[in-house]
């Protein structure tokens, strides 16, 4: 789940540079790094960048799995379900993510690999 995590959020970076160089001009990867951190028009990758950060904290903090960190993980995956649902008519990152799915064919393959590498739903009462 961990790479295809990574391979979405990379195709929505790679996606979104070419809308931003697009109607800006060509940038070297620094440049566009500093526009990725604090560009307006970029800030609402922000939910899915903190969340993998989360993810990716909640698996290290403890290297034996327990309880808890199967919660963290399990919570932090439910989260990212409810995030990924793109959304023409949603304010902010589903409605940006509907529109990336638009135009991206990369991001599209890169969502249906995320979707059938996350683990089962959750049900409450299951545990």
């Amino acid at each position: 789940m961990r790479r295809e995590l990574l391979d979405l959020h990379r195709a929505l970076v790679d996606s979104e540079r070419r809308q931003y160089e697009r109607a800006r001009g060509r940038m070297t990867d620094r440049a566009f790094l500093e526009a990725l951190i604090s560009a307006p028009e970029l800030s609402w990758l922000g939910p899915l960048t903190s969340l993998i950060v989360r993810l990716e904290e909640a698996v290290e903090e403890d290297a034996t799995e327990n309880a808890e960190t199967r919660s963290a993980v399990r919570d932090c995956v439910e989260e990212l379900r409810k995030l990924l649902r793109p959304s023409a008519d949603a304010p902010g990152f589903q409605r940006r993510y509907a529109e990336a799915m638009q135009r991206s064919p990369e991001v599209v393959i890169a969502h249906g690999k995320l979707m059938r590498a996350l683990p089962p739903e959750s049900h409450p009462g299951a545990d």
